[in-house]
């Protein structure tokens, strides 16, 4: 940017002596040669001239995150995924829509207090849940016939156990899973979102997009959890359940499990041996968690 210099040259004008305005006076006149005024206006040649550096434009910067990568995120980085896996033994209650222990038409068992085993195993960014859940026979007063059952047992005197697996992916880089899972001869999408280190939030819809399911699950410090969920059809509650979970290892969970199924008097052939459903699982215990419980 050029810059100007004004410089103004000013001259003199013309001086007068003068004598009192009377008769004797004497009037001498002093000739004058006025001079013209002129101002200068000089401008400066600044070809030579550096000019200053020009201020530098300030850059917007746009930080942008970095890419999540789901394959290599390790669950383990975080922290409830560390106070979960493992092996759990737990007292479970399970309450139909009035309020009251559930009563199934196809599961001749008493959900009032019954029992669950549960493996949770993290492989990388995967979890991958085994459970079986054991239940009491029937009370015999509500036994309508001794065949009342599910296999080869006898109401009022045999109870019996399901299996239930689940397996979730990291769907982000924060730790929150997701993953599908078949039920009802539907797929259903379920999704497990982290609060903070004692909370977890897992959820199921239905393939329109409605719960199903909503569980929520904290963790005292003390190798222990709770999970309490709510289920729903078409927007209408249809049960609720409670959950008291503490760790284990995984010999303490064979010799509980073994513990339960006697005094439940379940019979060696239903170890395993039924799906979440009800029908046939088609699978021996080792099979279902992948481990051999039983020497």
């Amino acid at each position: 940017m050029a810059w100007r210099i004004f410089l103004a040259l000013i001259a003199c004008g013309s001086i007068a002596a003068c004598n009192s305005d009377n008769s004797n006076s004497v009037k001498v006149n002093t000739p004058t040669d006025p001079v013209q005024s002129e101002a200068v206006v000089e401008q400066v040649d600044n070809s030579d001239a550096v000019e200053p550096e020009p201020e530098p434009e300030l850059e917007e910067v746009t930080r942008s995150e970095p890419e999540c990568d789901v394959e290599t995120v390790n669950l383990l980085d975080f922290v409830p995924w560390q106070r979960e896996e493992g092996w759990w033994v737990g007292e479970y209650t399970f309450l139909g829509a009035d309020g009251n222990p559930n009563v199934s038409a196809s599961w001749p068992y008493r959900y009032d207090h019954y029992r669950g085993f549960i493996h949770l195993e993290v492989i990388g960014n995967s979890i991958k849940q085994r459970n079986v859940f054991l239940y009491p026979a029937k009370a015999a007063a509500e036994c309508e016939s001794d065949q009342d059952v599910v296999g080869a047992g006898v109401c009022g005197d045999n109870g019996n156990e399901k299996v239930f697996s689940a397996d979730q992916t990291a769907s982000d880089c924060e730790g929150n899973l997701a993953g599908p899972f078949e039920a009802f001869g539907m797929t259903l999408s379920t999704t497990t979102t982290l609060i903070g280190d004692d909370t977890v939030l897992y959820q199921v819809r239905l393939p329109d997009g409605s719960f199903t399911q909503n569980q929520l699950t904290t963790l005292p410090p003390n190798n222990t959890r709770v999970r309490t969920a709510q289920g729903f059809f078409m927007g209408a509650p249809t049960y609720a359940s409670y959950y008291r979970e503490r760790k284990v290892t995984q010999e303490e969970f064979v010799q509980l499990l073994e513990e339960t199924r006697q005094e439940y008097n379940i019979l060696e052939t239903d170890y395993c041996g039924y799906d979440s459903g009800g029908s046939p699982s088609g699978v021996t215990c080792d099979e279902h968690f992948g481990v051999m419980l039983r020497e």
